[in-house]
């Protein structure tokens, strides 16, 4: 993944419907005037079970928003997905909606990153915003902003 002054940072999961979220991160990016970064984080376990035809699916959609795809196997993906924000300089966070049983990713990325915003896609394409905390929310211990574009 190369490293630039500023991005936006789209985690998908491997499955097709993620495209949802690379269009939405472009037009993020776009208004930006800032690439456009996709990452994919598989555990693991996954290795030779992972579905090229899905990723490839993606890779293809990523290469058409102007963005590089990046696929990492790692077991700790909210861990993983911050470190390279934080190399890429992300202003910006895109993800899918959490669906039950929710397992936290985006929840420990805004701890691990609360000045960052993020953006949520649902599988209706509505997107759901997380807002950056404020110093002095902070300090008030407010709770996270969640508000819907």
């Amino acid at each position: 993944m190369r490293k630039s002054k500023a991005a936006v940072l789209v985690c998908v999961t491997g499955q097709r419907d993620c495209d949802r979220l690379i269009h939405a991160g472009k037009k993020i990016a776009d208004s930006q005037s800032i690439p456009l970064q996709v990452l994919c984080i598989q555990p693991t376990s996954a290795g030779f079970d992972t579905d090229c035809e899905e990723l490839e699916y993606l890779r293809q959609n990523a290469k058409a928003a102007d963005a590089e795809m990046s696929v990492y196997f790692y077991d700790d993906a909210p861990l993983m997905a911050a470190g390279v924000a934080k190399n890429i300089h992300a202003t910006h966070i895109v993800t899918g909606m959490a669906e039950a049983p929710v397992n936290g990713f985006v929840e420990i990325i805004h701890k691990l990153l609360p000045q960052i915003p993020i953006s949520m896609v649902a599988k209706d394409g509505t997107v759901y915003n997380i807002c950056p905390v404020q110093k002095e929310d902070r300090r008030k211990k407010t709770k996270k902003l969640i508000c819907q574009n």
